[in-house]
């Protein structure tokens, strides 16, 4: 877990940037990404959880955590993205364009091309067709408005 400054200025130091969870690939899909944010969520509260990747999994990690079906709607996503660095709002959707250097994060293995919510996350979200752009997640912890 990360504290971004500017999100964590705008929403008063009670936001914490989800930077990564890395998993042996023998114990992924057992909850083990969904446990750790959980406890630290338990132990820090904070009122926001926000992450840029191209992976569902970290999608439904956040989603579970956060007890959000959809981490990737938002009723104002003009007004999330003011509080995100460097977001971009098309379709609806968040973006960090050009996040990743230009090869992308993943090489080969783009987790952008599995499913989240029964859709290929990069159809949904088209401007991941550039592989060196990132969605840009924030998921309210306190039952607030999405």
């Amino acid at each position: 877990m990360l504290d971004s400054p500017r999100t964590g200025d705008y929403f008063g130091g009670r936001a914490a940037e989800l930077a990564g969870i890395i998993v042996d690939p023998n114990v992924q899909q057992h909850g083990i990404g969904t446990h750790l944010v959980g406890e630290f969520v338990r132990e820090h509260t904070p009122d926001r959880l926000t992450a840029y990747t191209r992976n569902p999994s970290v999608l439904r990690v956040l989603g579970n955590v956060g007890m959000v079906d959809d981490v990737l709607r938002h009723s104002d996503p003009e007004r999330i993205a003011a509080t995100l660095q460097h977001a971009t709002v098309h379709d609806g959707v968040l973006y960090h364009i050009d996040r990743y250097a230009p090869d992308g994060l993943y090489g080969t293995f783009d987790p952008a091309t599995r499913q989240y919510n029964g859709e290929i996350l990069q159809e949904r979200c088209v401007m991941l067709d550039n592989k060196n752009s990132a969605l840009a997640v924030s998921v309210d912890l306190t039952g607030g408005e999405r």
